[in-house]
């Protein structure tokens, strides 16, 4: 009981001082010796618990009526085995982008279902574990759980078959079939397979073919770098005309394709670069090859006297000559028939067998261009035409030639 000598010194209590002024002025504190009813406008109960809708949600429903229609009636020709479902469910969710995270909730959602849920007639295929059991099992924070939950109604996978107080649960009969069951339901999956399945399968498809396109892409890369490192052997430095080439392959290298139409394109556009490249090439080694000197040359006899067997065995040994040209990379061999014996073949009816008078000489360069595969492999064997010549065994052996 508060008497008025009591209410005296309270009021000299600075803490009840301050308390008055702000009610004065409109505010309300809570009172430090008696409790204080403070009035609020509480938010709205039902804003709180109805469930977020979407587009996506909206359409999922609308599939899923007409599904339970069909089924119904025994119209529908989508009645997939829980293992069927599951795969298409995880290739579909693979196909569109989907994380593991998400793949995984899959799994676990369909751990909580049984083979008989997918071939009852009446009864959808709902699961009720709670968010806190599958958030532990998938080692997440339930935040996250429901951000993933979320992302498989938006993409149609799921939907939710409510309770009025938005509870999970459900019961089982002896036969193990549903009797009851409010929770997440798996049967857009259901609903949807023929689709899904196309989609997958699409998807699928798409991916092999920019798998191989892409891998194509990289071996004409390699081919044009390949060309234009021949042109670079063979010039010493690259002019102009291979520096744009250069460039236009640098500029396809550095685009980034999306899908299989425009890897094609990059494809086409690499194929016609490498023909370019090859093109240029096989005209620079064509000049080369123009400018090429031709050594020809006819031995003298240096005496009219008529030779013993003797004499022109050792003309004979001595005839076979070798002639460089400026650059050392020409060289020829003739020799002398002896005429004794052409005269012999001649008189038994025959032809004598013998060389031109007149030999081309080949150039490192035209075997160099002959040889590309080789020149790439070992180039310091072109070099120099003693380096050429002891390299034979080396050069049959990567022919596959018997030396």
């Amino acid at each position: 009981m508060i008497t008025r000598k009591n209410d005296e010194i309270i009021s000299k209590n600075p803490i009840v001082v301050k308390h008055r002024r702000h009610l004065a002025s409109g505010f309300l504190l809570p009172c430090p010796w008696k409790r204080t009813l403070m009035i609020s406008t509480p938010k709205s109960h039902h804003e709180r618990t109805h469930r977020r809708v979407s587009v996506a949600s909206i359409k999922t429903e609308r599939i899923l009526t007409a599904y339970r229609t069909a089924k119904a009636s025994g119209c529908s020709k989508s009645h997939p085995s829980r293992t069927q479902a599951l795969q298409v469910a995880k290739r579909f969710a693979s196909a569109i982008g989907l994380k593991a995270a998400k793949i995984a909730l899959i799994d676990q959602l369909f751990a909580f279902t049984k083979a008989v849920d997918w071939s009852d007639i009446g009864i959808d295929p709902v699961v009720w574990p709670s968010n806190e059991l599958l958030a532990r099992r998938l080692g997440i924070k339930i935040s996250t759980l429901k951000y993933h939950l979320a992302g498989l109604v938006d993409v149609g996978l799921i939907c939710y078959s409510d309770h009025p107080t938005y509870q999970r649960r459900g019961r089982r009969g002896e036969d193990g079939h549903i009797v009851e069951a409010y929770g997440i339901n798996l049967s857009p999956i259901a609903a949807r397979y023929r689709e899904l399945l196309d989609l997958a399968d699409a998807a699928e498809f798409e991916a092999r073919q920019c798998k191989v396109l892409s891998y194509r892409r990289t071996s004409l890369r390699r081919s044009i770098a390949a060309i234009v490192e021949a042109a670079r052997r063979e010039l010493g430095s690259l002019n102009e005309t291979w520096n744009l080439l250069l460039a236009r392959r640098d500029r396809l290298r550095e685009r980034r394709a999306q899908g299989s139409p425009e890897l094609i394109e990059v494809v086409g556009a690499l194929e016609a670069l490498r023909i370019e490249a090859s093109e240029l090439l096989e005209a620079l080694y064509q000049s080369r090859d123009a400018n090429t000197v031709l050594v020809k040359f006819r031995p003298l006899q240096t005496t009219a006297e008529t030779l013993d067997s003797e004499s022109r065995s050792e003309l004979r040994n001595c005839s076979d000559a070798n002639r460089i040209s400026e650059a050392g990379d020409i060289g020829a061999k003739a020799f002398e028939e002896n005429p004794s014996e052409a005269a012999a073949l001649i008189e038994q009816g025959r032809r004598p067998v013998g060389r031109d008078d007149d030999i081309v000489c080949v150039s490192l360069p035209l075997l160099r261009s002959a040889f590309l595969q080789l020149s790439e492999m070992v180039p310091e064997v072109f070099s120099h035409w003693a380096v050429f010549r002891s390299s034979g065994g080396l050069l049959c052996r990567l022919c596959h030639v018997n030396p």
